[in-house]
């Protein structure tokens, strides 16, 4: 179908509905999916397609447990988790070697031994909504993360919903009761640590929390950990919520329906036992008609952020005068126009991708938009500016890396300009800095969540460089604020020089794919240079420094004709210039239409996609000739360049065939094979926000370039 004929249906389709009724399935079997989504440390999936088969883990792969029942007419029905004696597992696929003192879960006899018959799943943007069949009652379960990008206090508000919804099937009425439980372990990293489960009273909100006794803030960096730090909270403005001994807790919900509580405090260190635990009881009595209730899962990590020595709150209490009970009440209140919102954005969404790139297109930028955003934390910076800084997840850890935001960006530059600023400001502020030095820019700023100045060893200079060249004109033509440019410009001019002086034909160096290794004369990594230069070619004139615009823009036309000469191997262009026979995607020359730059022209990449055609695996495009593996970002990234759907398609639909049969149970990872369906690491990244590349072409396509 092309695109005229689409969006009219697109938009007859649209004006058919009632409002808030957007209808979508997405059919993608999820590797992994998205329930609790706030950021890298409060951060729930389900790692199985039913979501009563498992225990719920943390995106490492570590269990988080979570556990939900409904109990229908004396008879209960689990929807969400399970009671198994199993050992902690990575990745949801194999046993993995257990620390001393590490925690296993030793479960007695299941309690609740009957599950729902999960009859659907539907992952959305900002929320996963699952359905079950439970008698002679229909049971719908919704997982919302209010993550709207454009609302700061709202996106880092750390509460996410869980609705059920109950429909009854026949004129009766039905007694309905729900239980909710959540184990200690959502608020410690991994060995056997004293814990504090308490439940408690504030600002209207009726709460049970639990933390470690010992608050050690800020205590942890590094990669696969989790929070140790805090505390958890678990609420419902219709229930009853307690610290419990969850065998007996069970056993009395499958009795009478009701919550057996225990201490209002308990300091224990026997919860590895799955003894005691955070429990929410929720009574509707009979219900005839549809009914609903909510639960609250809320995280305070009191600090997210040390910034060069400087601890930070979180954006939602950046001045320290707002307590989380408040924001949980604030969530209670404002719940019917917060899941209106997160609806009308889910549609936006998934409109704008199934115009842009089909249907299966639409169900890849929807699993992938609580990943990307979760996967960073907003903080207010010592000077007022927001920061957004992202975690490296299943890398290295780093925190704010400059070639992650660069994959990241597009879906920023479409929803939420402001958070694309966000992104660069404390790389700028680090960078201008006494804490920087160096003639290029850095790689990041810390290892999460300590932001102590770059953590990385290995260099990327003219990586880096031409990153925040090409991010800082991307969010100045996002919001047409050329002053943000202005702001910065020693330190672009700086970057500029140097990406001159060494991008024609670059040295031995790592570009962001440092996984395959150092590379001299990379051909790719040249062409990104090359583009950053001209892009800040396009600043200085925004700016009215026409010499300064007309000199660098010589300099960038010069280096891209003796590119063109250097790179072209007959029907394709090398991956490096001296190497006869080899190829890479070109996926950084979609920038030379993006910002209307004209620096390549078209005929380009036409050839490097015919090319691209005949290298084809089931799985994907490889990402050079030296292996069979690829990243999935930059396939979006180069089909986005494919003169007409068709074309985009045809190398989408591979990536999309990727994540629908993997056998590997992770969130999405970006760094997989493409000749059988296995990644190889680097899950649960931002970097999938990359995958709204084909959006964002073609909304700015549309529109009046900036500046």
């Amino acid at each position: 179908m092309n695109k005229p004929i689409l969006a009219a249906a697109i938009c007859m389709f649209c004006a058919a509905l009632p409002a808030r009724s957007f209808d979508f399935h997405n059919s993608l079997r999820a590797p992994a999916t998205p329930l609790v989504s706030v950021d890298p440390y409060f951060s729930v999936w389900s790692f199985t397609d039913d979501l009563a088969s498992d225990m719920t883990r943390h995106w490492t792969g570590r269990k988080q447990p979570l556990l939900a029942v409904v109990r229908i007419d004396g008879v209960c029905y689990r929807l969400m988790g399970n009671e198994t004696n199993s050992p902690d597992a990575m990745y949801g696929m194999k046993p993995m070697e257990q620390p001393k003192d590490s925690l296993y879960w030793v479960q007695g006899p299941v309690v609740f031994g009957k599950t729902a018959a999960q009859t659907g799943r539907n992952i959305l943007p900002t929320r996963t909504i699952y359905s079950f069949d439970c008698g002679q009652v229909d049971v719908e379960m919704c997982f919302t993360a209010p993550l709207i990008p454009d609302d700061f206090n709202l996106l880092s508000r750390p509460v996410n919903y869980v609705d059920f919804t109950f429909r009854p099937k026949d004129a009766l009425k039905h007694q309905i009761q729900i239980y909710f439980e959540a184990s200690p372990r959502l608020a410690l990293d991994l060995e056997v640590v004293p814990m504090v489960l308490e439940s408690g009273s504030a600002d209207g909100v009726k709460y049970a929390r639990t933390g470690t006794v010992s608050q050690k803030v800020l205590g942890r960096r590094g990669d696969d950990i989790r929070i140790d730090w805090g505390y958890f909270y678990l609420s419902s403005p219709q229930g009853k919520a307690g610290v419990v001994k969850s065998r007996a807790a069970r056993e009395l919900f499958v009795a009478d329906g009701t919550l057996h509580r225990g201490p209002a405090k308990v300091e224990s260190e026997n919860f590895v036992s799955g003894d005691d635990a955070l429990a929410c009881v929720v009574s509707l009595g009979n219900v005839k008609k549809e009914r609903s209730a909510t639960i609250l899962l809320a995280y305070d990590d009191v600090q997210s952020i040390r910034y060069l020595g400087q601890p930070l709150r979180p954006y939602w209490n950046r001045r320290g005068d707002n307590r989380i009970t408040k924001e949980i009440a604030s969530a209670q209140k404002e719940h019917g126009k917060v899941l209106e919102r997160c609806a009308a954005l889910d549609e936006k969404i998934v409109t704008d991708a199934l115009y842009s790139g089909g249907k299966e297109y639409a169900e890849l930028c929807a699993l992938a938009y609580r990943q990307c955003i979760s996967a960073h934390k907003l903080v207010e910076g010592p000077s007022g500016e927001p920061f957004f800084i992202s975690k490296e997840n299943f890398s290295n850890g780093c925190a704010g890396t400059v070639d992650v935001t660069y994959p990241s960006i597009p879906l920023f530059l479409l929803y939420s300009p402001e958070l694309a600023h966000a992104l660069l400001n404390h790389i700028f502020d680090y960078s201008e800095s006494k804490k920087w030095n160096k003639v290029w820019a850095p790689h990041d700023i810390g290892r999460y969540p300590d932001a102590y100045g770059q953590h990385y060893g290995n260099w990327m200079p003219l990586e880096e460089c031409g990153n925040m060249l090409l991010l800082t004109a991307a969010a100045v033509r996002s919001d047409g604020n050329i002053e943000y440019a202005r702001k910065h410009w020693n330190a672009l001019t700086k970057w500029a020089l140097y990406a001159i002086g060494n991008g024609q034909n670059p040295e031995n160096q790592l570009c962001t794919d440092d996984f395959a290794g150092k590379l001299a004369h990379n051909a790719n990594l040249s062409a990104k240079a090359i583009l950053g230069v001209a892009a800040y070619a396009k600043l200085a004139y925004a700016l009215d420094k026409k010499d300064e615009a007309r000199a660098f823009r010589a300099i960038a036309e010069r280096m891209a004709q003796l590119w063109k000469e250097a790179a072209l191997e007959e029907d394709h262009y090398r991956l490096t210039f001296d190497g006869e026979g080899t190829w890479s995607q070109k996926y950084n020359m979609v920038w030379d239409t993006l910002l209307d730059l004209k620096l390549f022209g078209p005929e380009v990449m036409e050839k490097e996609l015919a090319f691209y055609k005949t290298r084809q695996n089931l799985y994907g495009l490889p990402l050079d000739s030296r292996k069979q593996y690829t990243k999935t970002d930059w396939i979006i990234w180069t089909a986005s360049m494919a003169p007409d759907n068709d074309t985009f398609r045809e190398f989408m639909m591979p990536v999309y065939r990727f994540y629908d049969e993997t056998p590997d149970r992770v969130p999405m990872g970006d760094w997989v094979n493409t000749n059988e369906p296995t990644f190889n690491a680097m899950q649960a990244r931002s970097v999938v926000g990359g995958f709204y590349m084909k959006t964002l072409s073609d909304r700015w396509k549309q529109a009046t370039p900036n500046p």
